[in-house]
């Protein structure tokens, strides 16, 4: 049995929509289904975010290292990257 459900749009949504049902002879109900497959498939395809791709490349966790470094993350980083230049 189909589910049925309310929405309330603003002005401009409402008329976007209008206009879409008019262009394309569809009814409200088929251009609402199409919009929640198309949403529910890009969210279904969604990769995620940087933070989850830092995690899993091992660039977040803990490690060892100075004690200073934490203080001088910035300043070490600096002095790093200028040994490589």
């Amino acid at each position: 049995m189909p589910t049925r459900i309310n929405a309330r749009l603003d002005d401009d949504l409402a008329a976007r929509v209008e206009a879409l049902r008019r262009k394309t002879g569809m009814t409200i109900t088929e251009i609402v289904e199409a919009a929640l497959e198309a949403w529910t498939e890009q969210v279904g395809r969604a990769r995620p975010g940087p933070a989850h791709a830092f995690q899993a490349a091992g660039f977040i966790g803990s490690g060892r290292g100075p004690r200073h470094l934490a203080r001088n993350a910035k300043a070490e980083l600096t002095r790093s990257l200028g040994r490589k230049a």
